[in-house]
């Protein structure tokens, strides 16, 4: 088993940036062996097991905007939470795990008069994602092309794994499409860009959202970048963060 612990860190849950009122995480990763024996065997027999992960993180209750503890009580009730942990922060380029998981326990824990903390667990039963933020901006109003990073190529025995989080609904006024797709390329310079996965289509009447768009490998290419067009006559701005990373299968 492999643990990694944080203390900077960026947290985010579905469509929530949690990083302001979260002070640590521990990652676990296992791969428990698989028991294959048969009644023949004269001693137990293993093989190499489904890939698992746990995430437990550590906030302070808040119920203003994020609504950590409102939402921590509330919506965790759903099952396949896509979470991200990303240690160095939010800053894009940083890397970190992504994962789709299910809450195992919401305690909070405090004495008098110490500050309430809120602790959460998650689990899941497949490999994590490792990857890096590609985005972070509070307020795309136009076309723009992210930065490139060099993330890796993807195997045939790999996925790559897009996650998109549009943390608000639109600012401003009007009518304005927002396309968000992720490229890769053989090298950092422009030019030779292959779009590898594409979001659906957001506008001014979208709210708060994530969404996880996959392709198999294997790619070759090894930087990756996004790319957010947006189009119409309006003015609308789009918080989002945008993260990419690959998982074995």
């Amino acid at each position: 088993m492999a643990r990694i612990h944080a203390k900077a860190v960026a947290h985010l849950v579905d469509e929530f940036d949690f990083s302001g009122v979260t002070n640590n995480a521990v990652i676990d990763i296992a791969e428990p062996p698989g028991n294959v024996t048969a009644f023949a065997d004269t001693d137990e027999t293993f093989v190499e097991g489904k890939a698992t992960f746990k995430f437990d993180i550590g906030g302070l209750f808040s119920t203003a905007s994020p609504n950590y503890d409102g939402e921590m009580f509330t919506d965790l009730t759903a099952t396949q939470r896509q979470v991200g942990v990303y240690p160095g922060g939010d800053a894009a380029g940083t890397f970190g795990y992504e994962g789709r998981s299910n809450v195992t326990s919401q305690s909070r824990v405090s004495e008098t008069p110490a500050a309430i903390a809120l602790n959460v667990s998650w689990i899941g039963d497949q490999a994590l994602v490792r990857g890096a933020i590609l985005i972070k901006n509070t307020s795309i109003s136009s076309t723009t092309s992210g930065t490139k990073f060099q993330i890796g190529s993807v195997s045939a025995t790999q996925t790559a794994v897009g996650v998109l989080r549009m943390l608000t609904s639109p600012g401003g006024s009007g009518n304005n499409d927002c396309d968000v797709t992720i490229e890769s390329d053989a090298d950092s310079s422009s030019g030779g860009e292959t779009t590898r996965l594409t979001f659906t289509t957001l506008n001014q009447a979208s709210t708060a959202t994530h969404e996880v768009q996959e392709a198999a490998g294997a790619f070759t290419d090894t930087w990756w970048r996004v790319v957010v067009t947006i189009s119409g006559a309006g003015s609308r701005t789009f918080d989002l963060v945008i993260t990419f990373g690959e998982r074995d299968t």
